[in-house]
């Protein structure tokens, strides 16, 4: 008989949920380097073009920062790392701000324990398991995208997604006025991309939004939902406590703006 292993150290929230939202919403190209995962989309979110420092690391912290600007600039992106209280190693947020980096976009993680015995009540939501042409042109409608390589990469990123998926939108007289989709790995889903027209706010439809996806992953036997939202948004973040969501973590990007200069740092490198 094979004897099971025990984890001597467990895996910690945060790096799980980390993980989890990584999988919500994978990068269009990924390298992993001495345990950091260094993801890129053509410059499409934050959290799709970033460092995320999760893992144990061996390399000289200045040795892999100077690796990631490289990767970045070769690429044309800022460097951006995602960081957390947990981030490996100790002291890198630290360090980037004496490099330059500027902290921006601090944000909140929570979490909800679905029950059983809760009715998400919600009104004129469709739910499908994969997007539509439809549910993509609702999306890029209520959030004002509308330059064509930018709804090109976010339909190559959700087509990326690994797993089931609910893609829910909100409708007014048969026109799409809200979506939202929920990504499902285990007993979680991760929520991402709530968004209502700006024309149609005020008037509880990202509520129905959010109540569809729960909804729909409590009938799925989804027991934990999370969701990330912007410190400071204080419209969501009424949303998300009505609801119940509670925050675990907070994480927040440093970014290094000088593009030009890293620029040509990489060509006269790569003449050496």
């Amino acid at each position: 008989m094979i004897k099971q292993l025990e984890l001597k150290t467990p895996v910690s929230r945060i790096r799980k949920l980390e993980e989890l939202s990584m999988n919500a919403w994978p990068s269009l190209q990924t390298k992993l380097y001495d345990g950091w995962v260094l993801r890129f989309s053509e410059g499409y979110t934050r959290r799709g073009n970033s460092v995320s420092p999760i893992y144990e690391s061996t390399i000289l912290l200045d040795e892999k920062i100077d690796f990631c600007e490289k990767e970045y600039g070769l690429q044309s992106l800022p460097t951006l790392f995602k960081l957390t209280t947990e981030s490996n190693p100790n002291g890198i947020d630290e360090r980037l701000q004496e490099r330059g980096y500027i902290k921006e976009n601090e944000t909140s993680l929570r979490v909800l324990a679905l029950s059983q015995d809760f009715n998400y009540e919600c009104l004129d939501v469709v739910v499908k398991d994969q997007f539509s042409d439809e549910w993509l042109r609702g999306l890029f409608s209520c959030s004002n995208i509308s330059e064509e390589q930018v709804q090109v990469t976010a339909r190559r990123i959700l087509g990326n997604i690994l797993g089931p998926v609910i893609y829910l939108s909100k409708q007014v007289d048969g026109k799409i006025v809200g979506c939202g989709y929920g990504a499902i790995e285990g007993d979680y889903i991760g929520i991402f991309d709530i968004v209502v027209d700006k024309d149609f706010r005020g008037n509880g439809y990202g509520r129905d939004i959010m109540n569809g996806i729960l909804k729909t992953a409590q009938q799925k036997n989804v027991t934990t939902a999370y969701l990330q939202v912007s410190a400071g948004n204080i419209p969501a973040e009424k949303l998300y406590d009505k609801i119940g969501f509670k925050e675990v973590y907070r994480y927040w990007y440093r970014k290094l703006e000088k593009l030009i200069e890293l620029k040509s740092f990489v060509e006269n490198k790569e003449k050496e």
